[in-house]
């Protein structure tokens, strides 16, 4: 019972510490020599590490990179929305007075009022659609080439 109410006060019953060890490249080589597949590798919620001579660098997919970046702005959000409760609790502190009770009251459901971490899609590979190319591919732009003067050498 304890661990499944654990479970349901996460966000998407996803603890953001369930990123998982994901393939390790020891050289930019090792890693460009495997190409695409290389990055295959990488489960979901894992993190690929590749060592190389300027720095390791730790290597995700996008939708969990989405996620952590969802729950960085959460925090941040959380930090200023906090201090801010903590500048009207002062205030209420010196003067407790309905006026500024009410102002702790409303500050403190500022933050509380957005349970819902901002996440969003990541950017799709830019396409273009069979109607574009063929509009942009019958531009009558002749350049006329055999016009330019060509500098002498």
């Amino acid at each position: 019972m304890v661990h499944k109410l654990a479970q349901n006060t996460q966000i998407g019953n996803e603890s953001p510490s369930m990123l998982v060890p994901g393939p390790t490249w020891t050289s930019f080589e090792q890693f460009r020599r495997g190409g695409g597949g290389a990055l295959e590798e990488i489960p979901a919620h894992g993190v690929g590490t590749l060592r190389g001579k300027t720095g390791t660098f730790r290597v995700i997919r996008e939708d969990d990179f989405q996620r952590l970046l969802g729950l960085a702005t959460d925090i941040h959000r959380l930090q200023k929305g906090l201090s801010f409760v903590i500048q009207a609790a002062k205030v209420v502190a010196k003067h407790p007075d309905r006026e500024h009770v009410q102002l702790l009251i409303q500050s403190a459901s500022l933050i509380a009022g957005s349970s819902v971490l901002p996440v969003r899609d990541g950017h799709e590979g830019f396409q273009l659609t069979a109607e574009e190319e063929a509009e942009q591919s019958s531009d009558d732009f002749d350049l006329q080439t055999d016009e330019i003067p060509r500098p002498a050498l």
